[in-house]
């Protein structure tokens, strides 16, 4: 019996003697051979790499292949700073570069509303929200928006104060517009 332990403690070790000289061998190659450099894919915009193209935080927020529904809910969000209404879910602070940004989204995209985005972006491109209570209640009833449910209809645009105030007290700490 004692023959047979001393044979296999031999062979286990003469195993872990070979294992560690295999490992050491491969380690110190891998250690030698210098890191192969990976290709570096180059993603262009327009003809631009987009390692060269500066990104404003307009179009991190409203890239060119925006889905539908985040327009709609970003022209919603804006339209609150403008309208008075009962329940206003979403704000987002207007501002042109937000304004002209989601209109060109817009103008390069097939959505099934793009004329009313179009002309409710135009219109406040150019800085005429007269017809924010309409713009807003367009876009609210498409979100399903129901008088008898939801008192989120907009009734009234808010004056020059109100406007000032609601931007304090809900656009404050819109860390996109800072």
């Amino acid at each position: 019996m004692q023959r047979k332990t001393k044979s296999a403690i031999v062979i286990i070790a003469v195993l872990v003697i070979f294992g560690g000289i295999f490992g050491y061998i491969k380690f110190s190659n891998q250690i030698d051979k210098p890191a192969p450099e990976k290709e570096k894919a180059t993603v262009e915009h327009d003809g631009v790499a987009l390692e060269d193209k500066i990104v404003t935080k307009e179009e991190l927020l409203y890239p060119d292949n925006l889905i539908e529904h985040k327009v709609n809910e970003a022209i919603h969000s804006m339209s609150h700073q403008k309208v008075e209404a009962k329940v206003k879910w979403g704000h987002t602070q207007i501002t042109q570069a937000k304004v002209d940004r989601l209109l060109a989204v817009v103008k390069m995209n097939d959505y099934k509303y793009k004329e009313l985005y179009i002309s409710i972006l135009e219109r406040w491109s150019k800085g005429d929200f007269s017809q924010a209570i309409d713009d807003h209640n367009s876009i609210w009833e498409m979100q399903g928006g129901d008088e008898s449910r939801n008192s989120g209809k907009a009734t009234r645009l808010l004056t020059d104060e109100e406007e000032k105030e609601y931007v304090e007290h809900n656009l404050t700490y819109d860390l996109y517009d800072k």
